[in-house]
């Protein structure tokens, strides 16, 4: 055969095999939800296991030494019977006469096995001997006989009317039974033990030769309808389906599970996970598919149930505290449709209704009013359902949501407490798994559908749909008796068709409700609080009665531009200190910026260090060494001969510093040197009198010591060091000579 002709084929019947093998990843809702608990006559219960009668309607429970008995219906205690030991489980006779009670088995003591007559609520003298170690117990469908484990790795037969041993199962396990199950038919018994041994008997104890190895402890075991196969669940989830011929059929993984039921009338496998994601599933027996499954909010430990060919009618599940959760299909309260006065508009007159207000306070508790006497016909708004609207975009989103009274949020609290951990707080965990659990055992098609027919909008229409379940407070990292009561939502978002135009109005006109497909059957319905978001972020509100008239929400364009202006002026007076100070940060900063340029751009004109400054200066000379005036005078003749200027020198190579300041005492002693007095010269004087010396660093070239201050050059152009020359040019005055006359010796 071509080799790559092989792969294809083995790929396709690969395939094959994974999908017949592999259920579909998520599986649809039961149709059931959580209607009740029945609640343990002790605060400190913890459930470990459940049976049902329904021909007597009853529910029996045990915890720890104690087994109850709930109405099934109303699921009140009807009585409590204590044992000696602990009770391991419990199982009704098929005929609905008797009770057997299994408890923990002491080999001194033979009456651990026990049969209650349920009419006359007396035990039978007569008991047997069963197991120190947990297992179950099962009833022969002609109710005659019982099967338990012994302590000597197999199982007795019990004969009921007179608790004698019929017949043994022996030979066959090296360890503790842990599973006993008779088939459908009576014909056969399955056996499993705690290393994963499988055998089968017939009715007699006879061992038929059949035998199967899982390799890990069995939990559960049942036959099909018929007697056609045999399946078993491990501790560890998995699950395994046998032909009575001795071959094995299918096996599939579902986790950390408990226990499993094989349908009476139908080919379908009914298996309690009992992971941190609790459910029970219903599984196709040929073909492993998931049909259906219950979400579970709590631990579960042991189930029993009332099935219709394969269909869960009702379900109750051992949670390891002092309740027994029931789910079903929730029923009308007890009152509705009578005739009477209804303040809140649920149907049911107000003297059959526990809640006439329809707060979610029961009115012998309700107090949540302010200058009322009657807080009963108050009602709170923050408890009302209530649906919350807003537009956002070209969608629109409804919240749903909706308070439990205290009675249900203490009982939720306590069931959610365990569903992960044995502790006093609600994980976020849990809460999650409460969220789930109510999402999907609710029929959301059904939800929608009724929502999206009760909107009318003027322009357009709903279209779509999509839900989402939400715990909204009340519950996560609450201890079970805080105050708070637990509110939960559900959020649709509907699309508008065509894109929303406005202004339009949307009128709801009617109050819906899916008591019968929900969790919202214990949780009040009406009157509902309705709350609109506007585009403007407005919000209004107002209490709708069923009696009242229909709300309408009116949204328009007008809302919108408003809401820019206030948003704005809003953002302004809540920003006004931030923003002054911005605002004078930038004056102070532009300030400063203004003031350096205009420091660094200053240009000193020569006005400020012209001649004058240079005259003085010559003159102070003259007066100090007034001998040396002519030569002075002579430099500076051949200075301004020269064709090249030559920078300016403050003071001669020639001359040091004391013979200068002599010249310029004896120039200006000279009377010949005085100018003629005038009011122009005082004027002139007192101006020159306000001219500053100015000095800087010096620096030397090859000409000599240079001033760093600004001084006049001899060709009329300013030497300011560093600064660029001034090209403007100015003729340079030339200075008179200045000649002293000597006194003659006549004359002295």
């Amino acid at each position: 055969m071509n080799p790559m002709k092989s792969n294809y084929v083995s790929v396709i019947l690969c395939t094959l095999f994974i999908s017949l093998v592999i259920p579909s990843a998520a599986a649809n809702s039961s149709g059931i939800n959580f209607v009740g608990v029945t609640l343990a006559d002790s605060n400190d219960a913890y459930t470990k296991s459940v049976a049902l009668d329904a021909e007597h309607d009853l529910v029996a429970s045990s915890y720890g030494k104690t087994l109850e008995f709930h109405d099934m219906d109303t699921l009140e205690i009807i009585n409590s019977i204590d044992f000696v030991r602990e009770i391991y489980d419990i199982q009704f006779s098929p005929n609905g006469e008797d009770i057997a009670i299994s408890l923990r088995a002491e080999q001194s003591i033979p009456d651990s096995i026990q049969i209650m007559n349920l009419e006359t609520g007396e035990i039978k003298p007569e008991k047997g001997r069963g197991n120190d170690r947990y297992g179950n117990i099962d009833w022969s469908p002609n109710s005659e006989n019982i099967i338990t484990p012994n302590m000597n790795n197999g199982a007795d037969i019990y004969n009921t009317e007179t608790m004698s041993i019929a017949n043994q199962i022996s030979g066959q396990h090296v360890s503790d039974v842990t599973c006993v199950k008779y088939s459908k038919s009576g014909n056969y018994i399955v056996t499993g033990d705690e290393l994963g041994r499988v055998n089968i008997w017939d009715s007699l104890g006879e061992y038929q030769e059949i035998s199967f190895e899982v390799q890990e402890e069995i939990i559960g075991c049942d036959f099909s309808q018929s007697d056609a196969k045999l399946a078993v669940v491990t501790v560890t989830g998995n699950l395994y389906t046998f032909s009575l011929s001795g071959s094995q059929l299918q096996s599939l993984d579902l986790g950390d599970s408990h226990e499993m039921k094989w349908s009476l009338n139908s080919d379908r496998i009914f298996i309690l996970e009992s992971d941190n994601s609790p459910e029970l599933i219903v599984i196709d027996g040929s073909t492993f598919e998931q049909i259906s499954s219950v979400r579970l909010m709590h631990k579960s430990l042991d189930f029993a149930l009332i099935e219709n060919q394969g269909v869960i009618m009702d379900l109750f599940v051992a949670t390891d505290s002092n309740h027994i959760a029931a789910y079903g299909t929730p029923t009308l309260p007890e009152g509705f449709g009578s005739i009477g006065s209804d303040l809140d508009g649920d149907n049911i007159p107000d003297i059959l209704d526990d809640d006439d207000d329809g707060d979610s306070h029961l009115d012998d508790w309700d107090f949540n009013c302010l200058n009322e006497t009657v807080c009963s016909r108050t009602p709170d708004i923050s408890t009302l359902r209530s649906y919350q609207i807003n537009l956002v975009g070209d969608t629109l989103v409804i919240d749903d949501v909706y308070t439990m009274n205290t009675i249900d949020t203490y009982t939720f609290r306590n069931l959610s407490r365990r569903s992960i951990i044995s502790d006093q707080r609600i994980s976020y965990e849990e809460t999650n798994l409460i969220e789930g659990a109510i999402c999907h055992n609710m029929d959301k098609n059904d939800y929608i559908t009724k929502l999206r027919s009760s909107i009318e909008l003027s322009i357009g229409q709903i279209n779509n749909g999509s839900l989402e379940c939400r715990i909204i407070e009340g519950l996560s990292f609450t201890k079970w008796d805080d105050k708070g009561q637990i509110k939960f939502a559900f959020r649709t978002t509907f699309d508008i068709i065509p894109n929303a135009s406005l202004p339009f109005t949307i009128e709801i006109v009617d109050q819906i409700s899916v008591i019968g497909s929900s969790i919202t059957h214990i949780v009040e319905n009406h009157p509902v609080y309705i709350t609109q978001v506007k585009l403007d972020g407005i919000v209004e509100s107002s209490v709708w009665y069923n009696y009242g008239e229909n709300p309408v929400l009116n949204y328009s364009t007008a809302e919108k531009s408003d809401n820019q202006i206030e948003s704005i002026l809003g953002k302004i007076v809540d920003n006004i200190a931030l923003i002054l100070a911005v605002v004078l940060a930038c004056i102070l900063s532009t300030w400063f910026l203004i003031r350096r340029n205009n420091l660094n751009s200053t240009i000193l004109h020569e006005i400020d260090f012209g001649e004058d400054e240079s005259d003085e200066e010559d003159e102070d000379e003259d007066i100090e060494h007034p001998e040396y005036v002519e030569e002075f005078d002579d430099i500076l003749d051949d200075v301004l001969q020269t064709n090249k200027p030559e920078p300016i020198m403050t003071y001669t190579d020639d001359l040091d510093y004391e013979e200068t300041n002599n010249m310029k005492i004896q120039e200006v002693n000279n009377p010949k040197k005085r100018a003629a007095f005038s009011l122009d010269d005082d004027s002139q004087s007192n101006d020159d009198s306000k001219v500053k010396r100015r000095s800087g660093k010096i620096d030397r070239n090859k000409q000599g010591p240079v001033m760093s201050t600004k001084r006049q050059r001899l060709d009329g152009k300013l030497d300011i060091p560093g600064e660029k020359i001034i090209t403007k040019k100015r003729v340079a005055k030339p200075k008179q000579r200045k000649v002293r006359r000597v006194k003659s010796d006549d004359e002295l």
